[in-house]
């Protein structure tokens, strides 16, 4: 505090001197923010200059094709220029509030204000966290969906998820689908290709939710038909299953989901994390899944002292380093729930089925290479400073006219003084302005999907 009180600076916020002196208030923030930001801590932070609302779009060029041919003797090689694509991100802020009643104890005070910063804290961890999880299993389970229902000679293709068939990549530019512009797709059951030419969710609060897709032409399907979109991400199921519907709760996380995985981001030329590692994100049940496939049984045989055993952790294999994650997505942590068909429920924030048709739970793994994900953020604590100026500050605070803004993780962390005629409420919130793109590499790599850094995994699970 270098010798400064806040009592100095602001009165309203004297009685917070015992618990600010020693930084008490930013350690509980920080503490609390940092073990909830797994997924997050994918992402590659870039600072960026943006106005709430405002769209940024980036572009990625593709490699020029090899040139095996020799050149004729006396002809200057043919110009080639390569081609482009697009990814994009939107500024939007995200925040909470807790208000803290002033007690008669002062030390009663400060152990509920101190409670109140932690709390805040979890969730703002909490939430940066799952803003980052959804972007990034929205993007690599999209494309991939169930009918939920038969259709006979009709366009309008009903779909437990509309992720992933909104937009096309054309001439290098994020275009929606549309007559002119349609997305190539498989219905099983359904001879060739059909065109997708329209995506429209059942409700337009949940752009990710279950939805109707319209075909450029009619066909017929069975329910539960297995749609695919031509650009869709890899996906690998365990027990070699073309749907979520495949899997049983025997269908457990193996050694060579992983093995599969690794190939998959190897083939496509995705480079491993800065730490030479790819980044395998599982939860704690797939965990237990794999400690009882035969293959990892095997390679640990005759060592029951292997930390793995002791620590119940995996570590690293397979060149993947294994973190524990139980921010993974499930049923119990994907807001709310929406039916869809027989037993099946998805979750529209994450884009896909939770649970299949049988009442099976579907456990995902993930497994990310390097710029999986990028958090592009706005520093707040600059851009949105207030022209009436600042009343002083106290170490590595900036106090905001009747608050203190302390800036951690990038995120603000806002004490107000009390504004109410007793002056006995104290507000704190959090807030965060920032967006996480998945970059597109549709014109790279060896597959056709447009995203390729990284690959899921799913497994089925009685729990």
């Amino acid at each position: 505090m270098a010798g400064q009180s806040l009592t100095s600076i602001l009165p309203a916020l004297g009685f917070l001197d015992a618990v600010v002196q020693d930084n008490t208030l930013a350690r509980e923030f920080y503490d609390a923010l940092f073990p909830e930001l797994l997924y997050r801590a994918e992402a590659v932070p870039e600072r960026w200059e943006a106005n709430l609302g405002e769209r940024m779009v980036f572009t990625r060029s593709s490699l020029l094709s090899a040139s095996t041919s020799p050149l004729t003797p006396g002809f200057d090689p043919a110009p080639e220029s390569p081609a482009y694509e697009q990814w994009e991100v939107v500024a939007a802020q995200y925040g909470k509030s807790l208000d803290t009643n002033m007690p008669a104890s002062r030390t009663a005070l400060a152990s509920l204000f101190a409670r109140n910063a932690k709390t805040l804290g979890l969730n703002a961890g909490q939430t940066l966290n799952r803003l980052a999880r959804n972007k990034l299993f929205c993007n690599y389970v999209g494309g991939s969906t169930l009918t939920t229902a038969a259709g006979v000679a009709i366009t309008a293709l009903p779909v437990s998820s509309v992720n992933g068939f909104g937009t096309v990549i054309v001439n290098g530019q994020i275009v929606p689908v549309s007559g002119t512009n349609p997305k190539s797709t498989t219905v099983s059951g359904v001879a060739g290709t059909v065109d997708v030419v329209a995506a429209t969710p059942t409700n337009p609060l949940e752009p990710n939710g279950p939805g109707i897709l319209t075909l450029a032409a009619v066909a017929t399907w069975a329910i539960d038909a297995v749609v695919t979109a031509s650009d869709a991400p890899t996906i690998l199921r365990s027990g070699g299953g073309t749907s979520v519907d495949s899997l049983t709760s025997t269908d457990i996380l193996t050694v060579q989901n992983i093995r599969d995985a690794v190939a998959t981001l190897r083939r496509n030329r995705v480079p491993p994390h800065e730490d030479g590692y790819y980044h395998c994100h599982l939860d704690p049940i797939a965990e237990s899944q794999l400690f009882a496939d035969n293959e990892f049984q095997r390679l640990l045989q005759s060592l029951p002292d292997d930390f793995r055993y002791q620590r119940f952790a995996i570590g690293r294999l397979a060149n993947c380093v294994f973190y524990s994650n139980n921010e993974s997505p499930n049923s119990q942590n994907t807001n709310t729930l929406v039916a869809t068909r027989g037993s099946a429920f998805a979750s529209p924030s994450l884009g896909t089925e939770v649970i299949n048709d049988a009442g099976v739970a579907i456990i995902r793994t993930i497994i990310t290479g390097g710029s999986a994900i990028m958090e592009k953020w706005v520093d707040e604590t600059a851009e949105y400073a207030s022209e009436a100026g600042y009343q002083g500050k106290v170490g590595a605070f900036s106090v905001v006219n009747n608050g203190i803004v302390v800036p951690i993780e990038r995120a603000r962390y806002i004490i107000r003084a009390p504004q109410d005629r007793l002056q006995q409420i104290v507000s704190q919130s959090w807030s965060a302005t920032l967006d996480f793109g998945v970059p597109a590499d549709l014109l790279s790599g060896l597959t056709g999907a447009r995203f390729k850094r990284a690959v899921t995994i799913e497994s089925g699970s009685a729990l």
